[in-house]
């Protein structure tokens, strides 16, 4: 029987069950975000899923489905004329709580059915690999993506002020490699950004300036840069619902896609739109 032809006691248990799976599961990653490989999964996701603008949700995909490349929901989906096979297993992430409780009435103010979000739940979404369609026709790119990465951070990097932004180890970045010279501009900036966050050693910020970089570069399809594990992933909290290494994955996200969008509105792996990455939707 499908979820929606459940009663609706049924429905709010089984919602109530899958709510405590994620959180149990996003628990359990946590715990092993200190490999390599579950880290390196994680920064994938944050610069493959911009769709979903919340860290969190992100952090959800990359631990069920490090080889996701396009998710969206099954109604979504079908939207997109393409439809989700059946017995495929859905992937987990928080969505808002919407409605009213049984005992709250529209007021005038507030006529209309659907109320701001009143919590956190588990919704379902899919990969595109777990459904049937159409042919996807990958979106063109020309031109040398580093090169235009390269010169917009330049450019911006300079706008801010900095005035020695060209220079790398001494060496102008117009004469360096454009990829080389890529990595290298977005591992400066994004670790100017994390400095910035108080609480942070030295090593923790190297860590995860490369990891925001990382982001970056894969958003911006330039070959990213080696990632570091940051130390804080095999730190022991007594709240291991928001243990330090989740704060890392998430500033190291957030900061990555930043990052990216420095660029501008020439970013070349949107065909000259800026990123937006969803702000207008409600993500955890």
């Amino acid at each position: 029987m499908g979820y929606r032809k459940l009663a609706p006691d049924a429905r709010r248990a089984l919602g109530k069950q899958r709510t405590a799976e994620l959180a149990d599961l996003l628990q359990a990653g946590y715990a092993a975000m200190g490999r390599r490989d579950v880290w390196a999964a994680v920064m994938r996701a944050g610069a493959v899923h911009l769709n979903y603008p919340g860290p969190v949700n992100v952090i959800a995909i990359g631990l069920q489905a490090p080889e996701a490349t396009r998710v969206l929901s099954y109604a979504a989906w079908q939207e997109e004329g393409r439809q989700v096979r059946k017995g495929e297993t859905s992937i987990r992430i928080w969505g808002p709580m919407r409605g009213r409780r049984e005992d709250e009435a529209p007021t005038q103010e507030d006529p209309e059915p659907e109320a701001p979000a009143r919590g956190w739940v588990s919704n379902a979404v899919f990969d595109i690999s777990q459904t049937d369609g159409p042919p996807v026709t990958p979106r063109p790119i020309s031109g040398s993506l580093a090169q235009v990465v390269r010169n917009r951070l330049i450019a911006a990097l300079t706008s801010q002020g900095d005035h020695r932004a060209f220079l790398i180890n001494g060496v102008p970045a117009e004469a360096i490699d454009p990829e080389d010279a890529s990595r290298a501009l977005l591992l400066k900036v994004a670790r100017t950004a994390i400095e910035a966050t108080a609480g942070v050693d030295a090593e923790q910020v190297e860590a995860e300036a490369a990891a925001a970089s990382h982001v970056a570069a894969r958003i911006l399809r330039v070959p990213p840069g080696p990632l570091l594990v940051p130390p804080s992933a095999g730190w022991i909290t007594a709240d291991p619902k928001n243990p330090p290494v989740k704060a890392s994955a998430v500033r190291a996200i957030t900061v990555g896609r930043s990052l990216a969008e420095l660029i501008g509105d020439v970013c070349p792996c949107c065909d000259g739109t800026r990123h937006t990455f969803g702000r207008d939707r409600a993500e955890a």
